[in-house]
């Protein structure tokens, strides 16, 4: 069983597992927290989670995942993070993804060279319902758009993370 955290992922400061219930346990689910946290109903935007320099080793763990297609599957209120897909047929409809993959192989415009790009930046889009009776609402979608970005930092401050620029 291969962990989120067995590559070399942002962790938060203690990894706690959460109890599974007996369907999970049967697929090898297991479930840890992350660094992630949601506030129902409060926009957030861009935050850093953390910066990391990838060791040899490292390195050649997320390129061979990459090579496997290997996905990173997250949870928020039991619903599975998905990824909007378009279809390849031309019919436009909604289509899903389970998770999303931890990175492609590629190449700059231009270049036949082909690179290995992990996705280190992700938007999350959390979809709820809210009850206008009670004020209360309900998560009922919980989507993901990864995306491979070269981060740049004037100074790095890990206690007020701020980008200067991306490219």
């Amino acid at each position: 069983m291969i962990t989120n955290y067995y590559l070399d992922y942002c962790k938060p400061v203690k990894i706690r597992n959460v109890g599974e219930n007996l369907g999970e346990v049967l697929r090898g689910d297991r479930i840890e927290n992350s660094i992630y946290t949601f506030h129902m109903r409060e926009e957030q935007h861009c935050t850093v989670a953390c910066k990391s320099k990838l060791s040899a080793q490292a390195a050649k763990d997320f390129k061979e995942k990459i090579d496997d297609e290997y996905r990173v599957n997250m949870i928020l209120d039991n619903l599975p993070v998905a990824v909007l897909r378009q279809r390849r047929d031309g019919i436009s409809s909604t289509t899903y993804e389970h998770g999303f993959r931890v990175g492609f192989k590629g190449s700059y415009a231009g270049s036949k060279e082909e690179k290995y790009f992990i996705h280190n930046h992700l938007s999350f889009r959390v979809m709820y319902h809210r009850d206008p009776e009670t004020d209360s609402a309900r998560i009922v979608g919980f989507e993901v758009s990864p995306v491979s970005i070269k981060h740049e930092y004037k100074e790095w401050d890990p206690k007020n993370p701020k980008l200067c620029g991306i490219r």
